[in-house]
């Protein structure tokens, strides 16, 4: 729950920070603006998810017994070592994957990432903190309400797009 909390405030400011306004631009561009922002704000929700993963690849290699010899017998020795080993080989090529991935292509999300979590330490006990966020509140759910309208306008036009589509089709 840790890190997809995280994850969904990172999804939360991004969006916040990413919202386009469309009374002055062009409904074109509006919509190309959309896409990109989804587009990244996917990528960071993909880093997040690699993140996760590195983190859980290592806490179930620190699990692992550590590779050495059974002293019961020789035979045991060989296939539980063998056992072991090959998990412990699995779990390492996985997790080398995941982290070359993560180091090519999701290396800014990463430092947004770790830029959110510093939100996490805020002290929402303190007094100045709870009266400057009452006074951005307004102005902050204005904003996150005008992204679901524009994420459910987007989607009933894709609907309604679908259904002439398929009309054509039934009459063609």
């Amino acid at each position: 729950m840790d890190a997809m909390g995280r994850v969904v405030l990172c999804v939360c400011v991004l969006l916040f920070m990413a919202q386009v306004r469309s009374s002055h631009i062009p409904r074109e561009m509006n919509r190309t603006l959309q896409d990109l922002r989804h587009h990244y704000v996917r990528k960071v929700f993909l880093g997040g998810i690699l993140e996760t993963y590195d983190t859980l690849l290592k806490k179930m290699l620190e699990k692992l017994p550590t590779p050495g010899p059974n002293m019961d017998s020789p035979a045991n020795a060989n296939s539980n070592t063998g056992s072991s080993d090959t998990v412990r080989n699995g779990l390492s090529y996985i997790l080398d994957k995941v982290n070359t991935l993560k180091d090519k292509h999701y290396q800014e999300q990463e430092k947004l990432l770790t830029k959110l979590q510093s939100l996490r330490n805020i002290t929402t006990d303190d007094l100045v903190v709870q009266s400057k966020a009452l006074a951005e509140l307004p102005w902050l759910y204005e904003e996150a309400s005008s992204l679901v309208n524009n994420d459910k306008r987007r989607r009933r036009r894709r609907q309604t797009e679908r259904a002439q589509k398929q009309a054509k089709v039934r009459k063609g």
